[in-house]
């Protein structure tokens, strides 16, 4: 693996440098000095291991009907009675399409109705017509990995991979492969996932430590890979097991502590160079308090966000996770909290921004969020819970309106009005509780986990009658 130091006064190519200067724009920086360079190879996402390749092997989904929404001009002749009909648009141009990058498929039972689902037909080339495509037949032996397995799922079958060329400009283009994966959960929703089954990885060094660094796709595949969305993993070699896992951390324009300084990333298009840019900037404090409490346990970890970036919260990395800690220094900015785990002598409290507002999901066109944790070089952040809390509703929304005899759902969630945060979870450290979960393979396990103080919600009538009540679980 070659890694090369540059200066910008000595680049010539204008993408490289404008890849790193928007990094460095993202701090505030008036000027940058320097990037580091890695090259990055392609690999299979099938030989990184189970739980590197959990990301990357999620897939871009399409929901699969017995009915076409959108019907090309023309089908084959199915052995199935139900076949399963669906789209998918990737982002980027396939080659001559007749609609721009929409392919329609549709999956037969080459035996009969009910014998399973084995042939993918794909109209690959975007021409309407899924009767000049060779089917996609089912695969026998499916890499490992590429199922899921989940208990809730009748089928789960993977096909057989196909290659689209996609454009990311004027020059670069890029040849992916792509598996589909077929998934039939029980009460017969379905859809089919499609997976780049190629990453890009290499080694670095920064600080004077080692790295892998994993570049990829998960939810969308198609798109240049230089996008802040797309996925990112960094795992050090003294903890190979361990990914950065804080939240924020697996996406391209994530801020890590790497040695004794930030860096931020970016790649080119194709993903086969990676940029660190050093943050040469101002770094401010944030801490927690007890907010007049008689507390001396106090700590958080967790990371922030940016409308830019994401950052870790805490002291030194273990396990993917910052360490608790009481204070740490950050590069300044505006921030909300992506997410904070702080303790509080016995209790444990999850807090992250508030995504609900009158009774529905927050709309960020309507609705923007507040950046509240306001980092400065000259004055520490206190986050020290000492606002007063506000329940909400996020359902019903306001002046709903039911039948008689019909079911209301009522969900309350707790907030602070002025960061505009939501307190996910209140625990207590000293008490726990035996839980019950189902594993992929149906068998029921328990295990032992804290005690959350779950608030009572108690709903009444205007002449104080009770209607109802009940525990409502946080968040």
């Amino acid at each position: 693996m070659r890694e090369k130091t540059l200066f910008l006064r000595f680049l010539t190519t204008g993408t490289l440098v404008l890849l790193c200067l928007l990094a460095a724009t993202a701090f505030g920086e008036k000027e940058k000095t320097e990037q580091l360079v890695f090259d990055l190879d392609e690999v299979s996402v099938f030989d990184l291991g189970e739980r590197l390749a959990r990301d990357f092997l999620r897939g871009q989904s399409s929901f699969c009907d017995n009915q076409p929404r959108r019907s090309p001009d023309k089908y084959p002749s199915f052995k199935s009675q139900k076949p399963l009909y669906g789209s998918v648009h990737f982002d980027g141009a396939s080659t001559k399409p007749k609609t721009p990058g929409l392919h329609h498929f549709v999956l037969d039972e080459s035996s009969g109705t009910g014998k399973g689902y084995d042939l993918l037909y794909l109209d690959l080339n975007c021409d309407q017509d899924l009767t000049n495509d060779t089917p996609l037949a089912s695969l026998q032996n499916p890499p490992k990995g590429a199922l899921l397995g989940y208990s809730s799922t009748e089928q789960e079958v993977c096909f057989k991979s196909f290659e689209v060329t996609f454009n990311f400009g004027n020059t670069d283009k890029r040849l992916i492969e792509i598996m589909p994966r077929l998934m039939i959960r029980k009460g017969g929703h379905s859809d089919l996932s499609f997976i780049a089954t190629k990453v890009r990885k290499g080694e670095i060094d920064i600080g004077g430590a080692k790295y892998d660094a994993l570049l990829g796709y998960t939810y969308s595949v198609g798109r240049s890979l230089d996008q802040d969305s797309t996925t990112f993993h960094l795992i050090p070699k003294s903890e190979p097991k361990y990914p950065f896992g804080w939240w924020g951390a697996n996406r391209l324009n994530s801020t890590h502590a790497m040695g004794e300084k930030y860096y931020r990333f970016a790649t080119t298009p194709t993903g086969d160079k990676l940029f660190a840019c050093p943050y040469e900037g101002q770094l401010g404090t944030f801490e927690i308090g007890a907010g007049g409490r008689n507390i001396q346990e106090i700590s958080i970890r967790g990371s922030l966000r940016s409308e830019e970036t994401a950052v870790a919260i805490g002291g030194e990395m273990e396990r993917g996770w910052p360490k608790p800690a009481k204070s740490c220094q950050v590069p300044v900015g505006d921030y909300l909290p992506a997410y904070l785990r702080i303790t509080l002598g016995r209790l444990s409290i999850f807090i992250s921004n508030n995504y609900h507002a009158d009774g529905q999901r927050r709309r960020p066109s309507n609705d923007p969020r507040i950046y509240g944790i306001k980092i400065r070089k000259d004055k520490p952040f206190v986050f020290d819970l000492s606002n007063e809390p506000k329940v909400i509703f996020a359902s019903p929304a306001k002046n709903h309106r039911i039948k008689l005899g019909e079911e209301l759902t009522v969900k309350a969630v707790l907030i602070d009005p002025e960061l505009d945060i939501m307190i996910r979870g209140l625990d207590d450290t000293t008490r726990k509780v035996k839980k019950e979960y189902v594993m992929p393979d149906g068998k029921k396990r328990t295990y032992e986990r804290r005690l959350s103080l779950d608030p009572k919600v108690v709903i009444t009538r205007t002449n104080s009658e009770k209607v109802a009540e009940g525990a409502m679980p946080f968040g």
